[in-house]
């Protein structure tokens, strides 16, 4: 039995022709966009005056999730106080964002 296992886990995957592009879902772009969409970014300010951000999840570009907490925090910071405008605050941000990385990406 344990034979068996074995056989199945040596069984190599399908391979894609070398030729044939890259799934879109594959693209970082692609993958960072989708999750700088799904993130929740919390901001707050301290006893001390100090404005802090958290966010659950991450973009995996640090330098990308600074600058959506930035965002968040001068939405807040300028009044937008409920979810809609905090949404409608940052939704230009984010696209902002994106077409900064695409353009850094097609520099390259």
């Amino acid at each position: 039995m344990i034979g068996a296992l074995i056989l199945l886990a040596a069984q190599a995957a399908p391979v894609a022709e070398a030729s044939a592009p890259p799934p879109a879902e594959a693209d970082p772009i692609v993958v960072i966009g989708r999750r700088l969409q799904a993130i929740t970014v919390s901001v707050g300010q301290g006893p001390d005056g100090k404005w802090y951000c958290g966010m659950e999840e991450t973009t995996g570009r640090l330098s990308l999730d600074k600058k959506l907490c930035k965002a968040v925090t001068k939405c807040v910071r300028k009044g937008a106080l409920d979810d809609a405008s905090i949404h409608a605050c940052v939704s230009g941000t984010k696209k902002r964002l994106m077409r900064e990385l695409e353009r850094e990406r097609a520099g390259r």
